[in-house]
């Protein structure tokens, strides 16, 4: 990187683009903040973030040169909404070189330029770049109910660098620490938080290897948490149809599945496989996992799929081995908590298929996905590291014509995912996806809550234009995050309506990053509203699973007006089922605690036959204000049957009365010989909260 000065004598640049044009008075020239070189690989997105301030406070514009031929308008600079400017190039084949960048800041009247060196690399089968050996595969479950923490080995492998920088990419995962334990290796470790358990249940672990030499490679790795088991949640769970078969076959292995559900899946279905036989029950998380894509109806009724690397591709024909898999779907029938059901199919045990390579090529075409060359079509067309991904690609000499329209022969041999090496017909943008290029709008970097609070000004109230993006490799999409300030109580009101062409969600958080509500149905079009008390909060919108470009807009509408009181849960959460009930002590219990709205309490205990158990809950009745109890057996049958919709079947006698105060008695059955469990619930009537003591009298 070189400063220049104001106006310099360095001949210009052969293109020139400007972003905007502000002419103001004389005075001082900007203070244009330094960018380091740059190295960037054929088909990422090169994003440069020029800040610079103007001692006589004149507005500033942003403008770029470059002696990068036919440029044209594949890199563009804007000014954002902080003042900024942001520049975007997503280089192609021809772009492989090394480049000068003078990027400018002006006020009108006086330049300064920052020159940047920016080299093209391309990204296909070089053999100088860091490799992720381990964390293996696309990502891992933490079982909650088994572990409460994770630890990854993080090793990479380098041909030429002994040591490589390894870290963790944005979005960052709060709480999380990578630990270098040598020139090639880390170990990465997270306990996730109560309130990241509560907030999402998937998180993208993001990781950099950097040798200096070459562009930084990234690891994404989903990282999913499977919370414990819960009960009497709304809703059906989803139903997994699926028929395994036997197959012989080179290439890799696509396994479908029908899935249908109620109310819709709340994330893409997630597929487990082995080469070796797993334990009963199987731990999923010793096994490779993978995200299954919708490849025809929706998330209530749709065929899910997923590719698995063919276990005997590389092997002599006539090898055959054994394939065990597990399928997992979750719905999210409860819109204002973690009570979701979870199917894994199938019930008992996993899937079995057997593999059987016949011999011969697998024939595979250009950009087609493979893990082995032999899969690809001809002898000398390889299975190759396109980007993120290994596709098959076809050799060629460097004769014009032989690679088809959007392939260039590659000037160099490349090298194969099982160590061949020659000249390929590559993709010229870089990268085997081909999502339709898309420009992101100006509010970007806003892929996360740091970058939003960074980078943006809040929003006003208003309705917004803006574009989900998916990522250079087609394989996710980028999230846009947007601050909210309140300077007193408001009820927020957030309108998102986006084209069909992905399914676009919509979620609140507040200023720590605690999720508040989410509208996360099956089309584009969602809805927020809530009423906010005075603070900093973020509004995110992301693409459910990979899409297309969607442009969308925002409608941020604010009522100013006081919030009703915030009911604050009492410290013994969670306890809103069976299965996360608090356990008594014998002889005497007595806790104080609190109902909010649609948010039991739980208490367990045991009984012999002839036993009795007193239970009085202590509390001041009001409208808003009505607790009942409820007396369940140990399978979930509530022995005291009293609802909103039956309010015939309360009893004072059950404890379920229509004033301060109530109790309940029970005796254990003579079936009870060897020792009976049962639950006591403290239930709000229509919603109510309110404060309680409950006492509940058991044998010692």
């Amino acid at each position: 990187m070189r400063l220049l000065s104001p106006r310099s004598s360095r001949p210009a640049i052969a293109l020139s683009l400007l972003a905007t044009l502000v002419a103001c008075g004389g005075g001082a020239a900007p203070v244009l903040d330094s960018i380091d070189d740059q190295i960037v690989a054929v088909g990422a997105d090169l994003t440069l973030t020029l800040r610079a301030t103007d001692p006589d406070g004149d507005a500033l514009s942003y403008s770029f040169r470059s002696d990068v031929p036919d440029l044209g308008e594949r890199a563009s600079i804007a000014t954002t909404p902080a003042g900024t400017g942001l520049f975007r190039w997503r280089p192609l084949a021809a772009d492989v070189g090394t480049w000068h960048f003078d990027f400018v800041a002006s006020d009108g009247d006086h330049d300064t330029t920052v020159t940047v060196t920016i080299q093209v690399k391309s990204a296909v089968g070089d053999q100088t770049t860091p490799v992720f050996r381990q964390p293996l595969g696309s990502g891992t479950t933490l079982d909650l109910a088994v572990r409460q923490c994770l630890d990854l080995d993080v090793v990479v492998e380098d041909q030429d660098s002994p040591e490589v920088a390894l870290t963790e990419e944005d979005p960052l995962i709060e709480g999380a620490t990578l630990e270098v334990t040598s020139g090639l290796a880390a170990v990465w470790h997270w306990c996730p938080s109560r309130e990241q358990i509560d907030a999402e249940d998937r998180y993208t672990l993001t990781l950099g290897a950097d040798d200096g030499d070459n562009p930084k490679v990234p690891k994404n790795y989903l990282i999913v948490l499977r919370r414990p088991g819960q009960t009497n949640c709304p809703g059906t769970a989803p139903v997994v149809t699926h028929t395994p078969a036997d197959e012989s076959t080179v290439v890799d292995l696509t396994l479908d599945a029908t899935i249908t559900d109620d109310l819709g899946l709340k994330q893409p279905p997630l597929l487990y496989y082995s080469t070796t036989a797993p334990a009963s029950p199987p731990d999923l998380a010793t096994m490779a996992q993978t995200t299954m894509v919708l490849i025809s109806g929706t998330m209530q009724n749709g065929v899910w799929a997923a590719d698995v690397p063919n276990p005997v591709a590389t092997q002599p024909a006539g090898t055959a081995a054994n394939l065990y898999y597990v399928i997992v779907a979750n719905d999210d029938d409860d819109d204002t908590g973690t009570c979701d059901h979870e199917t894994q199919a199938p019930v008992t045990g996993t899937y079995q298929m057997r593999v059987t390579n016949p011999g011969g090529a697998g024939g595979l075409g250009l950009c087609e996905s493979c893990s082995a060359d032999v899969q690809c079509g001809d002898a000398d067309d390889h299975c190759v590291r396109v980007g993120q991904t290994d596709s098959c690609l076809q050799g060629c000499t460097g004769v014009a014509g032989e690679c088809p329209t959007g392939y260039t022969c590659s000037a160099n041999p490349v090298s194969s995912v099982n160590g061949a090496s020659g000249r390929q017909c590559v993709p010229t943008t870089g990268t085997c996806a081909m999502a339709p290029p898309c420009e992101d709008d100006i509010f970007e970097d806003n892929d996360t809550r740091a970058q939003a609070a960074a980078n943006l000004p809040d929003l006003d109230p208003a309705t917004y234009d803006f574009t989900s993006c998916p990522l250079a490799d087609g394989s996710n999409d980028d999230e846009d995050w947007f601050p909210i300030i309140l300077t007193a109580d408001a009820t927020v009101t957030l309108t998102l309506a986006g084209m069909a062409v992905s399914d676009l969600d919509l979620v609140l958080y507040d200023g720590t990053g605690t999720r508040l509500q989410s509208a996360t149905g099956s089309t584009s079009n969602e809805t927020i509203s809530r009423c906010l008390t005075a603070g900093t909060y973020y509004v995110r919108v992301y693409a459910w699973g990979a899409g297309a470009p969607n442009d969308y807009t925002l409608t941020y509408a604010r009522s100013v007006g006081a919030c009703p009181a915030v009911c604050t849960d009492d410290r013994f959460e969670p306890d809103d089922n069976r299965d996360q009930a608090r356990q008594i002590t014998y002889g005497g219990f007595t806790q104080a605690g609190q109902i909010c709205a649609n948010d039991d309490d739980y208490f367990k205990l045991a009984l012999f036959n002839g036993e009795t158990v007193t239970i009085d809950l202590t509390f001041t009745h009001s409208a808003t204000g009505d607790l009942d109890l409820h007396f369940y057996d140990s399978a979930g049958v509530d022995l005291t049957p009293c609802s909103e919709a039956m309010p015939a079947t309360c009893t004072a006698a059950q404890g379920q009365g229509a004033s301060s105060n109530e109790r309940y008695s029970f005796t254990a059955p003579a079936a009870c010989a060897s020792l009976c469990t049962y639950y006591v619930a403290v239930h709000g009537w229509r919603s109510s909260q309110n404060s309680y003591s409950i006492s509940i009298l058991a044998p010692p």
